[in-house]
């Protein structure tokens, strides 16, 4: 039971103002946390989307895009490097090998052999390359994010790294009467060149948010010229087809300008490239050769710019899931699935969403144990109300416990440090318990009623009878089985007042003892007949009383009254009202004048208060009240 000695405490506003709840929280949870902790239930087990460590790993780092926006379009992509080349059978050694099998270059029927291409330097080209325009046309017919598979366009530039080129041996450049040498623009070298105008096909495999894999393969036209002579020129030309193959790894970045959607990528790339060209183009009959057949391996580097491949706010969804924050997941999950109405993975977002759905309120109970653990009561409190809401039999049944359990430190908290959290937070206290769970309605209203009987009894010591009786009757609200006690308190009062009354009447105090019978009507009106008697009798003894001692008594009521009326005015009065509120409220002042102060100009108001015996000053600032004293 709560001791009545702790009131005192209460009715001391400053005490009671210096406690908070969130300090009674830590102090009552020191000694009634153990009965959380040492609670022996069967917790029902909460499901996660992993198996196992090994497939929370991969499911963390590995299925980071698995709801990812398809790369749409790729406006540029540009690729530099070198390659080697052979022959027809240059592909069949492997990558990396350069040995020189089948000569690139085709002879005609005089000549069978041409040893100028065995060093290694020979054969070394540089490539660069543009790729544009690039769509994932397959996206506008099906949408899915597994690949991205696009087309565009591309022009490409080979030639020998070697300059001036290769020295070729006479026969090769035997001469004609119009140019039997290539003399015009210098000798003429072994130096081919090569333009490459093609279409492009790109499948990318976007395994993780910054990283992508490819496969590249382009087939076009290709402008040949084998030899080049010192000054520039250019000679025995020709039209073939081109073809390349391509395998990459490209690493994606954010723009580094906020307000763009696209993205960069830096990569490198295995080439495979093959051109073939024949009956190259010799008006003066001086070369045997008739034709190129070139395969050639080698690497690039590529920079260009994509859009699309962003992680989806369904891919924020799913990291969510996985590391057990399903509250997050369903919005995000269900964002994704209004934003994608005819997504290819809209049903294994539903599916996760579902399954995020289910183990909800298994999050937000162990979010109000963690609560617990961290004395924030009332957070605890707020969890398992969400929790319970979608919780299935099992889990329900646990989170009943631990809402009862919860209520009850509440409730132990606000009988034992009533002394030193006061009245209102004690209250406070009880009726938070209260809303957690209706398990404890009872034991909370017993509270409550032993709450406000104490209050009653101090007001009762205090002559508030008025108020004793109102906390007397809420007392009794709260636990009608406390009706004998009711009752006596309720006659306590009743006779105490009487009391009062009579006293009044045998110190000749007849307008005093009038007051506190009709108080008492007021508060009990069912005593009205039996007051009746009473009343008529004190007015039948004021009636006898001289009328100046009955006019003086009743002026100095009529004046107390006046004096308490206008201290109540006074104290309505508050800083920021305006002159016009304040007239109304006080009427007219004894006088006004203009202070300078801090600088400024102010406008006084006196009033006299005739209680105190002094002057009032309201202080105005453009017409607002700023001070008083």
């Amino acid at each position: 039971m709560i001791t009545k000695s702790i009131l005192y405490k209460i009715y001391n506003k400053s005490v009671h103002c210096t406690f908070s709840i969130t300090i009674v929280y830590l102090k009552m949870l020191k000694k009634g946390l153990s009965i959380i902790l040492l609670a022996n239930l069967i917790i029902s087990e909460a499901e996660t989307w992993y198996t196992n460590p090994i497939d929370y790993a991969i499911s963390r780092i590995t299925k980071r895009t698995t709801f990812r926006e398809p790369i749409s379009f790729t406006p540029f992509d540009i690729k530099m490097g070198i390659f080697n080349y052979g022959g027809s059978d240059y592909w069949d050694q492997g990558f990396g090998a350069n040995k020189l099998g089948i000569s690139p270059i085709l002879l005609d029927s005089s000549n069978y052999e041409y040893n100028g291409l065995m060093n290694d330097n020979s054969r070394q080209c540089y490539l660069m390359e543009i790729d544009f325009l690039k769509y994932n046309l397959p996206n506008y017919v099906y949408k899915q994010n597994y690949i991205d598979v696009q087309f565009g366009l591309g022009y490409k530039i080979m030639g020998l790294v070697n300059n001036p080129g290769i020295s070729l041996p006479s026969n090769f450049i035997t001469g004609s009467d119009a140019d039997p040498t290539g003399s015009h623009g210098g000798s003429y070298r072994y130096r081919p060149s090569i333009r490459d105008y093609n279409m492009n096909t790109t499948i990318n495999w976007q395994f993780y948010d910054f990283l992508l894999a490819y496969v590249y393969h382009s087939i076009g036209l290709s402008n040949l010229s084998v030899y080049q002579s010192e000054g520039g020129d250019k000679y025995l030309k020709g039209n073939g087809v081109g073809e390349s193959f391509g395998l990459g790894l490209k690493g994606i970045f954010d723009s580094r300008y906020d307000r763009k959607n696209y993205r960069v990528t830096y990569g490198l790339e295995a080439k495979w490239i093959s051109m073939v060209a024949h009956n190259l183009k010799d008006p003066n009959k001086i070369s045997p050769i008739s034709g190129f057949d070139m395969r050639g391996v080698g690497w690039n580097v590529n920079f260009g710019i994509i859009f699309g491949g962003q992680r989806s706010v369904g891919d924020l969804g799913y990291q969510s899931m996985i590391k057990d924050d399903f509250i997050t997941a369903i919005g995000e999950f269900q964002e994704f699935l209004d934003n994608n109405p005819r997504h290819i993975k809209r049903i294994k977002a539903q599916k996760m969403l579902e399954f995020c759905k289910k183990q909800k309120p298994y999050q937000e109970f162990q979010n109000g144990l963690n609560a617990v653990d961290s004395y924030n009561l009332n957070q605890a409190a707020r969890w398992y109300e969400a929790a319970l809401t979608t919780a299935n039999e099992d889990l329900s049944f646990e989170i009943i416990v631990k809402q009862k359990e919860l209520a009850t430190i509440l409730l132990d908290s606000a009988q034992n440090y009533l002394d030193e959290i006061g009245f209102n937070n004690a209250e406070k206290l009880i009726r938070k318990a209260k809303a957690i769970t209706p398990k404890i309605v009872y034991k909370a209203d017993e509270y409550l009623s032993d709450l406000y009987m104490i209050k009653a009894d101090l007001f009762y010591q205090v002559k508030n009878y008025e108020a004793a009786l109102k906390n007397y009757e809420k007392s009794y609200f709260y636990n009608e089985k406390i009706q004998s006690d009711y009752i006596n308190k309720i006659r306590q009062v009743t006779n105490s007042i009487i009391d009062q009354a009579n006293d009044a009447t045998n110190r000749g105090d007849i307008l005093f003892a009038l007051s506190s019978l009709n108080q008492l009507i007021t508060l009990r009106p069912e005593l009205e007949q039996d007051l009746d008697f009473g009343l008529e009798a004190l007015k039948v003894k004021l009636e006898d009383l001289s009328d100046s001692k009955t006019q003086a008594h009743i002026q100095d009521y009529i004046e107390s009254e006046k004096n308490r009326a206008k201290k109540r005015v006074f104290n309505q009065v508050e800083i920021g009202m305006n002159k016009d509120e304040v007239f109304d409220l006080m009427g007219p002042p004894a006088f006004i004048e203009n202070k300078y102060t801090n600088d400024q100009v102010v406008e006084l108001w006196f009033y006299f208060d005739e209680i105190e015996e002094k002057y009032i000053n309201f202080y105005f600032e453009n017409s607002l009240i700023i001070r008083v004293d």
